[in-house]
């Protein structure tokens, strides 16, 4: 962290993961390379994130919540603290690697196109998680629950939108990225506006950003030299029949009719290769 002026700043929503949170901020403390703030908004998790953040990160601005509204509202609710020129979106459950963040910046730095960049995702034992995508396939989550899924649990329009078929290795433009690892220009906020509220904490908010900053003109880019740890637990592929399983199945066509005009955008067709 630092006492001046950050370079950065890394927002971090949390609820229930305390000793996931902690991790991330001590990753961050031995692994950063820039000069950073850390914003922890605790989701009213009641499991003593928040104290535990202020005793052994004290430098780090812990916004305390009297009530869980998610992911969205806690994102947007650390927006008005953000005091550096470029943020980054953590998730709790993930943790930066030596040179990540320098490489980030610096994609971000030297070319003003590019208004989003993310890193490879690795699981814990260093397997690579697919965590950049082309344009959502309108019937996904049909093709993926219930029945259909049992018939076929790998469709091939499934592989095409995981780009299971990308060595990620190189850096290049993508459609959208997980928003377990995602950062931007502090300013895209005045261009784009604030994460859409309609949106739950179960999937879909990091493709709506992702759709918007290329709505705004500006590219999404994927940078597999940077890397971070996400141990990634999905809940809504464990319960396929649960409330936050319906509320993601919403959350989807929302943003399929919400961004319909982009489907055919030439500008995403490089992305979409």
């Amino acid at each position: 962290m630092t006492d001046g002026q950050p370079e950065l700043s890394v927002v971090i929503v949390a609820f229930r993961s305390r000793d996931l949170v902690l991790s991330c901020l001590r990753a961050l403390d031995e692994h950063a390379g820039v000069a950073y703030e850390a914003i922890v908004v605790d989701d009213c998790s009641q499991d003593g994130t928040a104290e535990a953040v202020r005793e052994r990160f004290a430098e780090a601005t812990v916004l305390s919540k009297q009530r869980n509204e998610g992911l969205v509202a806690g994102r947007n609710s650390a927006l008005e603290h953000v005091h550096g020129r470029y943020v980054l979106m953590l998730d709790a459950d993930t943790e930066v690697r030596a040179g990540a963040l320098p490489r980030l910046l610096g994609e971000l730095q030297q070319n003003p196109k590019v208004g989003l960049v993310s890193p490879k995702l690795t699981y814990p034992d260093g397997e690579l998680q697919l965590s950049c995508h082309r344009f959502p396939p309108f019937l996904i989550p049909i093709l993926r629950r219930g029945p259909l899924a049992r018939l076929n649990p790998d469709p091939r329009s499934h592989r095409r939108h995981m780009m299971s078929d990308y060595d990620h290795q190189a850096t290049r433009p993508v459609v959208w990225t997980m928003g377990a690892a995602q950062m931007w220009r502090s300013d895209l906020v005045e261009r784009i506006g604030r994460y859409d509220p309609r949106l739950s904490s179960y999937g879909g908010e990091d493709i709506d950003w992702c759709l918007r900053v290329w709505a705004a003109g500006l590219e999404v880019l994927y940078v597999p030299a940077a890397e971070v740890v996400h141990v990634h637990r999905k809940v809504t592929r464990r319960r396929q029949f649960s409330r936050q399983s319906w509320r993601a199945l919403r959350d989807w066509y929302y943003i399929q009719r919400k961004h319909r005009g982009l489907r055919r955008d030439p500008r995403l067709a490089q992305a979409n290769k």
